[in-house]
């Protein structure tokens, strides 16, 4: 049974498995956790929640992703390859959050491999080691593009995460403990972040890592959520064709490719459901597209004018000023 309303003829159904039950068990710890102790436990950039990393290895040094309004692009060198799947989102998710927290950009790997994977949340074994070597690289080595266009008017942003990094990750160096991995971000990436950041928490983001799509629809509906409170519309809603050129570009543009798209937006929108409960309600699922209204705030900013509050309201103000991704 879907947790989002499903109004569309083609019902999907849910198949309780080990992971979805592990989900679930996660979701549960986190709203506990969440009584007690509010507030964010993650922080991403709005560019990153409106357009997103490919989901597999596409196999090419060049990469693009978005809709009519906003398109993100990333190259990298032939030989290393774009950054793709759920590491570099954790990567970038933690990344982010350590540059709020410290207002630095200077972040700060530790001084191991194994070291890197705990601060992930990640166990250290063969399954991450490799990846998080080689997805590192990929990200810092990586040009990102954003692109958006509104009544004509055209912006460009060319950025790369990094100016400088250094990685002593060497298993077989003796005195590898003696030094510290580290990671300098670029100016434009630094100040991106610290405009607006968007809060998150990296629980969820931890738990849905087997599915990259499921992380950038948690991400991207606790945004839209607040952008859709602080518009004060009653409503929005968002054409699956929409949300396949966001989320889906590796899908056949085929009607087969759209259907196929669908299935698979909606059961990875019920695992991110799982972690927001508070919009389970006000997510509905038509044949075309899919219908918002205003929900509770994910994380709701405090009595002082948090930090969160601040940041958004940042992105609120230029949401006006043009039309946001659908």
């Amino acid at each position: 049974m879907s947790l989002a309303k499903n109004n569309a003829l083609d019902e999907i159904s849910w198949e309780l498995n080990p992971r979805l039950l592990r989900m679930m068990n996660d979701a549960t710890r986190m709203e506990a956790a969440q009584r007690t102790k509010p507030g964010p436990t993650a922080f991403t950039t709005r560019f990153l929640v409106q357009a997103t990393f490919p989901h597999s290895d596409p196999g090419i040094h060049y990469f693009e992703r978005g809709t009519e309004w906003l398109k993100l692009s990333i190259s990298a060198p032939p030989h290393i390859g774009v950054p793709y799947g759920s590491l570099p989102r954790l990567l970038l998710a933690w990344i982010c959050t350590e540059a709020v927290k410290t207002q630095s950009p200077v972040i700060g790997l530790g001084k191991s491999q194994s070291a890197f994977l705990k601060k992930l949340g990640l166990h250290n074994d063969g399954r991450y080691i490799g990846k998080l070597k080689e997805q590192t690289l990929r990200l810092v080595r990586s040009m990102i593009s954003v692109t958006g266009s509104n009544s004509g008017a055209v912006t460009i942003e060319n950025m790369m995460v990094a100016k400088k990094a250094f990685f002593f990750w060497d298993v077989r160096a003796l005195d590898c403990e003696k030094w510290e991995s580290t990671l300098t971000l670029n100016t434009d990436f630094f100040e991106a972040i610290m405009s607006a950041p968007v809060p998150l928490k990296m629980e969820a983001l931890q738990s849905l890592r087997h599915s990259p799509l499921a992380m950038d629809i948690y991400a991207w509906l606790v945004y839209r959520m607040y952008t859709l409170q602080k518009s004060k519309r009653t409503e929005m809603k968002i054409p699956i064709s929409s949300l396949r050129r966001q989320f889906g570009s590796n899908y056949a543009t085929d009607k087969q490719g759209a259907r196929d798209f669908k299935k698979t937006f909606i059961r990875r929108l019920d695992e991110a459901l799982l972690f927001y409960p508070e919009a389970r309600h006000h997510v509905e699922i038509y044949r075309e597209y899919i219908k918002l209204t205003p929900a509770q705030l994910h994380i709701p900013p405090d009595k002082k004018e948090s930090k969160q509050k601040r940041s958004l309201d940042g992105a609120n103000r230029e949401n006006g000023k043009k039309r946001t991704l659908a």
